[in-house]
């Protein structure tokens, strides 16, 4: 069977890393509101970015998903002090590769991760490129409505302002994810989730490798759970589109498998609210065990699953 689980792999050396996390839960009532920011009329307001910064909260066939953001994760990147590495992100050069609707979908997800780690480290050169791409992709997909001409001004308006920029972003990629849910057409947004969130571990996994950060390597495992969520949402279409939508999902069960024999253990920590912000943060203290064995795997199987979506 495609998803059985395989038992917990045996444990060789252990890396116990222990560290406490904060998620937000989205309890603003604030649809279309202005932000705060002078330089950027149209951005989301400082609730609605938090949320979008510290991950999604998605409602899905009638459940509930959680899927970290891709913004947090480059937030985290850039505070190991590792330089910006414009290798490490999918080349603009490979957008004309990308003629079926599955793959404009899991590259859209691909590039815009990679924009909140071109946003983070202030290379706006780079992210007119990526916005571009955006662009044609978001055409090519008929999601314009998300992404558009205004989004795109609000770009070139707000291009030097790393903030202004970073929640442009942030609300037309949610703005996409909606109007795709919204109008049924889920077999295309849970792909640009799944290209987002398979860029991010990439990222993740390429910087561990170089600087052997322990933050690094709590977020790597920390990915056990939202993995589970990404192969539901996916599980639905398996059989029923390509066969590289099939293939990608059975990949992610193999990583899946490895992640089996990471153990994560969550502390209950008392939540902070935030009345004038309509904001509940909610605590809980993490610990991580993960193995050199599970690194490497999951590492070379993120690697695989990248190089199908983007080759």
């Amino acid at each position: 069977m495609l998803f059985k689980r395989k038992p917990k792999i045996m444990q060789k050396k252990i890396f116990i890393i222990s560290s406490l996390f904060f998620s937000a839960l989205l309890f603003s009532g604030c649809n279309g509101c202005k932000g705060e920011d002078p330089n950027a009329e149209n951005a989301v307001d400082s609730t609605e970015m938090q949320n979008e910064t510290v991950g999604k909260i998605i409602k899905f066939n009638g459940r509930l998903f959680s899927i970290p953001s891709p913004i947090q994760i480059a937030e985290l990147i850039k505070n190991t002090n590792a330089t910006y590495n414009q290798d490490a992100v999918n080349p603009t050069s490979n957008v004309s590769k990308y003629t079926s609707s599955d793959k404009q979908a899991l590259n859209l997800g691909v590039y815009g991760a990679d924009l909140g780690y071109i946003n983070i480290y202030e290379q706006y050169s780079d992210a007119a490129k990526y916005f571009n791409v955006v662009k044609n992709l978001s055409h090519s997909l008929n999601i314009m409505n998300s992404f558009t001409e205004k989004v795109f001004a609000d770009i070139e308006k707000y291009g030097t302002n790393k903030d202004s920029l970073t929640k442009i972003s942030a609300r037309a990629y949610r703005n996409a994810d909606s109007y795709l849910i919204d109008n049924e057409r889920n077999d295309v947004a849970v792909l640009v989730i799944a290209g987002g969130w398979v860029e991010s571990l990439y990222l993740l996994t390429e910087n561990y490798k170089e600087r052997k950060n322990q933050d690094i390597l709590l977020r790597i495992g920390d990915q056990k759970h939202p993995l589970d969520n990404l192969i539901e949402l996916l599980k639905p279409y398996y059989g029923h589109k390509s066969g590289d939508y099939d293939l990608l999902v059975e990949q992610l069960a193999e990583m899946a498998m490895v992640f089996d024999g990471v153990d994560i253990k969550y502390t209950f920590v008392e939540p902070i609210v935030y009345p004038d912000k309509k904001l509940t943060v909610i605590k809980s203290k993490t610990d991580v065990i993960i193995n050199e064995y599970q690194l490497k795997a999951i590492s070379e199987q993120i690697l695989k699953i990248r190089k199908q979506i983007i080759d």
